[in-house]
């Protein structure tokens, strides 16, 4: 019969208890340590500052003129914090995150911008999508247009 071990973990301004097998009270605490470490990261470079943006910051700034731009932004937004690739919940997450009402067919902006601008690609695996070069330059350098 395995030890059972009790830990609190105090996060900010939230405990958390953890109870049971050691192997799984060390393998959450590191689950929880790494978090806390992600979250400690400085954010990345957008456009050569040194600023956290977030989804609703980037597209008040970037201001996209239709759900092909709006998806090209949250997906700049999404690879610049680590997600190369991204899904369409991933993308619906974004758009809730940016308060931007998302499209009824999410994945027909996804297509669009595909197909349609080149703003995205197809990524590794079925259902996975990625920024295109031609979408990393058009976020970054070509909006907000008519400036």
């Amino acid at each position: 019969m395995e030890k059972t071990v009790a830990v609190t973990v105090t996060i900010g301004d939230r405990r958390i208890t953890l109870e049971g097998p050691e192997d799984f009270v060390r393998g959450e605490v590191r689950r929880f340590a790494f978090s806390v470490e992600a979250d400690a990261r400085p954010a990345p470079a957008v456009d050569g500052q040194r600023a956290a943006l977030t989804e609703r910051d980037l597209v008040a700034q970037k201001r996209p003129r239709n759900q092909s731009e709006t998806v090209a932004v949250l997906g700049f937004c999404l690879t610049e914090n680590g997600h190369a690739e991204f899904t369409e919940a991933d993308i619906k997450r974004a758009y809730v995150r940016a308060g931007v009402r998302p499209p009824k067919v999410i994945s027909q902006a996804l297509r669009d911008a595909r197909n349609k601008f080149d703003l995205i690609d197809a990524g590794t695996k079925r259902g996975t999508y990625r920024l295109s070069a031609h979408g990393d330059r058009t976020v970054r350098f070509d909006l907000p247009a008519g400036e």
